[in-house]
């Protein structure tokens, strides 16, 4: 009966153990290549999300491939009848929607603004661009001009929202980063600019004029800003109406451009999230510098959204630590084991 049990036990724990550890190096190899096998295929699937979310661009792509006529085809139309060219389109009229549409931005991200253009604030003050940024915080920029009938209001009061909210979070302008409304209308003056700066400041609830600075400039200066951030605008012959695009600017803490906020009612987290990303993390806590990893500006859709790979990236490191963990409290039991069965 002995000997049997004996005999039996021999493929697991015969020899004192001798046989036990091929045995348990194997089991352990096989869990640790398990679990690094998991910890590779978390990521590459989040990649694998990432070009599924691409296909809609590439299906119009293709398809506005396909709309286009081939060469060898467009050939044979020149053959047998002669394709007359189409006429160019007329240009749309001076205030029509469609006029006005063609007010656009053409981004320009990375571009060193001309700091050495001068504006004035609303108090008559010479204001160098260069005086916005100290190399430390970031500055986000409003273009507005103060006599706009609706527009630009529109555009201020979402900047207003989003920075009262940001300002219950303890992320305040002045402190965590700085703030400017340029006006694009080169014939408007300082006491427009103070009366528009009063009205924003009481939505705000701050006194200080100093805090958002409100400015003109010369035509020239003008001209050269808004180029530089590929800002366009038309004025209406007819009223002087000036028809532009609804867009902030957030710049780095050095002058360049960092990323183009689009609309009137932007949340307030892709304001701070863009404003954290142009300061290079030198700003906010870190909570809000861990929470920026974790998303990703798409272009798209022109808002922040879940950075999906980032979460299967630590999802697999933790799954592999964790099973690494598992790993070495086997082992370490294992060999506890075969000392205690030794005479």
């Amino acid at each position: 009966m002995t000997g049997a049990r004996g005999a039996a036990r021999w493929p697991v724990t015969g020899a004192r153990g001798a046989a036990r550890w091929p045995v348990t190096g194997a089991r352990a190899a096989t869990i640790a290549l398990g679990a690094l096998s998991l910890a590779l295929a978390l990521p590459a699937a989040a990649a694998g999300l990432g070009v599924s979310a691409l296909a809609p661009r590439a299906a119009i792509a293709a398809l506005g491939a396909s709309a286009r006529v081939p060469p060898a085809a467009a050939a044979g139309l020149g053959a047998s009848a002669r394709v007359r060219p189409a006429a160019p389109a007329a240009p749309a009229p001076a205030g029509s929607p469609a006029w006005a549409e063609s007010a656009d931005v053409v981004e320009h991200l990375g571009a060193h603004l001309p700091l050495a253009l001068d504006f004035v604030d609303a108090r008559g003050q010479c204001t160098p661009l260069a005086t916005l940024f100290d190399g430390s915080r970031p500055v986000l920029l409003i273009l507005a001009y103060y006599e706009c009938p609706q527009l630009c209001s529109l555009v201020l009061d979402a900047a207003v929202r989003a920075m009262r909210q940001l300002d219950a979070q303890g992320f305040s302008p002045g402190r965590a980063y700085r703030v400017a409304t340029l006006s694009f209308d080169a014939t408007e003056r300082i006491d427009q600019a103070a009366r528009k700066q009063a009205s924003v400041l009481a939505q705000l609830g701050h006194a200080d004029p100093a805090l958002w600075p409100f400015l003109v400039g010369d035509a020239d200066s003008v001209r050269a800003l808004t180029a530089r951030l590929g800002f366009s605008f038309l004025r209406d012959p007819r009223t002087g109406a000036l028809a532009h695009p609804a867009v902030t600017f957030v710049l780095t803490p050095d002058g360049r451009i960092a990323r183009y906020l689009y609309g009137i009612d932007y949340p307030a987290r892709d304001l701070k999230l863009a404003l954290l990303e142009a300061g290079d993390g030198k700003t906010g806590s870190f909570a809000d510098n861990v929470v920026m990893r974790c998303f990703r500006y798409d272009p798209a859709t022109r808002r922040y959204g879940l950075f999906v790979a980032r979460f299967m990236q630590i999802g697999g490191a933790m799954i592999f630590a964790i099973v690494l963990g598992m790993v070495a409290v086997f082992v370490r039991h294992e060999q506890r084991r075969a000392r205690e069965g030794e005479p």
